[in-house]
């Protein structure tokens, strides 16, 4: 990531709290197992700034940016890394998915040090002009004892209740044997596109290619491999205080939600990223305004 971006993320999407948090006596979600974070945004057309210019990175693999000509670059991604037809209507502009997804990609990059396994973008078809089914990020953190597949889920929409519901109606399906095998299995043709080379992920691809008999889930659990399972909500505040907010989206989801247990094979961590935003639609008319006048990136 470009340290300009990374500057501009550091001043813009600022870390206020985690959840539980007893001082302000808001509770945690009930759904999650770990941690939620809570982050607020400095300026709105900053956000706009992140998303419009991480396009690059949300696009492309890092070794393919060097020494390239981003104006270029971008234009390709427009073209065969993401969702945008310029000659949509402004209702179908406003409703594409990679606002969010790129801005998940900078969460996770910057934030909890999460580098990407595969750009994103390379999972676009442009003959089909839709994203690939599956997770919204594919990152990775590798250490020498423990491995976490950051697998993640956002919603950027126009109103909590709405980022909410699609959220959490899959969750047994998406945190489940069978979709982690699916998601896997679906990285084996992107092998020569990895980030990052030599990975445990990557041995086990390849054993499965010599052997589709073997169960993913249990070779993920022998190389000591968890899924951390983000859900970035980006949507709306209702309220004019930072913490009542918070508050109000904690109850919101626990008054309609409850705690579940999941089929899963290895270790999970779920949970929240709460950003809320006085004028969500700005943000994505502002990103739209710049594709389409071409403005230079930083």
């Amino acid at each position: 990531m470009r340290n300009t971006l990374n500057s501009l993320i550091k001043k813009t999407l600022i870390y206020r709290y985690s959840l539980q948090n007893k001082e302000l006596n808001i509770d945690g979600m009930t759904l999650s197992n770990v941690k939620d974070d809570c982050f607020s945004c400095e300026c709105e057309t900053a956000l706009a700034e992140i998303i419009y210019n991480s396009v690059i990175e949300y696009s492309f693999n890092q070794f393919d940016l060097t020494d390239k000509d981003y104006q270029k670059m971008y234009a390709r991604a427009l073209l065969s890394k993401i969702r945008f037809n310029p000659n949509a209507s402004d209702t179908t502009k406003i409703s594409y998915g990679f606002y969010g997804e790129v801005l998940l990609y900078c969460f996770l990059a910057h934030y909890y040090y999460a580098d990407p396994i595969i750009a994103r973008g390379y999972f676009y078809s442009p003959v089909d002009k839709k994203e690939t089914a599956g997770y919204d990020s594919y990152h990775l953190v590798e250490s020498e004892n423990s491995i976490h597949l950051w697998f993640g889920e956002v919603k950027f929409r126009g109103s909590l209740s709405s980022c909410v519901h699609s959220a959490i109606k899959g969750l047994d399906k998406v945190i489940s044997d069978d979709y982690l095998s699916s998601n896997v299995i679906n990285l084996e043709d992107r092998l020569d596109q990895f980030n990052l080379k030599g990975s445990k992920l990557e041995e086990i691809i390849l054993a499965w290619q010599e052997n589709p008999e073997i169960n993913i889930p249990q070779e993920l659990a022998k190389y000591n491999m968890s899924l951390s399972y983000p859900i970035l909500l980006v949507y709306p505040d209702k309220e004019p205080n930072y913490d009542d907010e918070i508050k109000r989206a904690v109850k919101f989801i626990n008054d309609r939600y409850s705690a579940q247990k999941f089929k899963l094979s290895i270790n999970y961590e779920l949970f929240f990223i709460l950003l809320p935003l006085s004028e969500v639609k700005k943000v994505k008319q502002d990103v739209i305004s710049w594709i389409e006048s071409k403005k230079p990136l930083i």
